[in-house]
């Protein structure tokens, strides 16, 4: 009497394609995440840089030169200043400004040529006429000033135009006020970089290799109930998943700022119009999103191997045995 055992055959694996409005829910939430985490780690990691003594000292130096140029006030803008509730009226508020740019392009500290800077501004003046086609100036000997029939509103907007326009560029062109505009600049440049790069790594990156593993999950995608499977419908390696991080973020990202999110937009076109619902990256590393809604990832062919060991148990227990 022989026995033959009746072993199933190995069971394909079929995943469905995760539904294109989950997806972009997921994307949306998880770049939410992203965000408001960047946001608050800032403000963290600011308030310590900005209470050092090496970034008070140059801040402070900065807002001097700002002040005794005389196109500030207290750090604040002069334009912005002469909005304040002190300034009642038009004519309060032109001759603060007049006598703040005349103040400026006599300052040999901020402008190397004093007599042509002058003299052009003299010229703008003479020049200078309202929306009817009016001068506004009008020349006395050697000094020019001020027609009486010009309104105070016309002067003021001659006057803002003349900082905003003029004057603000010729501050910025002084050598030491522009190395210091140019620190803060590259401070806060530098702390978005390293805040951006920690937060993209950590919910892209991190999570997925060690929190949600199975189908390389992300916050959003484990919400959605999406898996990113590899081509032969198994989990996603861990040297893989890194490679496409890192092309996601040194590539495809610098990209989409580069490109106006061009490449976002032809990505998610993409998803529209391919049969498996693929995206740029997907592309690129040959993976898919899909619903594990109602099925699990396996880890690896060894996982794999060993639940469909686990199914002939269950078949022999069924007796799935036959004599001859």
């Amino acid at each position: 009497m022989e026995a033959e055992l009746n072993q199933p055959t190995p069971k394909e694996v079929v995943y469905k394609k995760a539904r294109l409005s989950r997806r972009m829910f997921g994307y949306f939430l998880d770049i939410g995440l992203f965000i408001l985490t960047s946001f608050i780690l800032y403000s963290i990691i600011n308030m310590p840089v900005t209470r050092s003594s090496w970034f008070k000292a140059r801040q402070e130096h900065l807002t001097n030169l700002r002040n005794d140029s005389g196109l500030y006030v207290n750090g604040m803008p002069i334009l912005d200043y002469v909005q304040e509730p002190a300034f009642t009226s038009m004519e309060m508020k032109k001759d603060f400004m007049r006598k703040a740019v005349e103040k400026f392009y006599y300052n040999p500290t901020y402008i190397s040529d004093v007599y042509t800077v002058t003299k052009l501004y003299d010229f703008r003046r003479i020049k200078a006429r309202n929306s009817a086609g009016v001068l506004l100036f009008e020349v006395d000997g050697d000094v020019i000033k001020e027609k009486e029939s010009s309104s105070p509103m016309d002067l003021y907007f001659f006057y803002y135009y003349e900082i905003s326009e003029i004057a603000t560029p010729y501050l910025i062109q002084n050598p030491e006020y522009f190395s210091l505009v140019r620190f803060s600049f590259w401070v806060t440049v530098v702390e978005f970089i390293i805040i951006l790069t920690i937060c993209y790594f950590f919910y892209f990156l991190v999570i997925p290799l060690l929190i949600c593993r199975r189908g390389r999950q992300t916050l959003g995608m484990k919400m959605e109930k999406i898996g990113l499977i590899s081509v032969r419908a198994d989990n996603v390696t861990a040297g893989k998943y890194i490679l496409r991080s890192i092309f996601n973020y040194f590539v495809f990202i610098p990209l989409d700022f580069v490109g106006f999110l061009i490449p976002a937009v032809i990505s998610i076109t993409m998803m529209y119009i391919s049969k498996t619902n693929s995206n740029l990256p997907n592309y690129v590393f040959n993976d898919y999103a899909v619903d594990v809604t109602d099925q699990t990832i396996y880890l690896n062919a060894l996982e794999r191997e060993e639940s469909e060991f686990k199914l002939q148990e269950i078949s022999l227990e069924n007796k799935d045995l036959r004599l001859k």
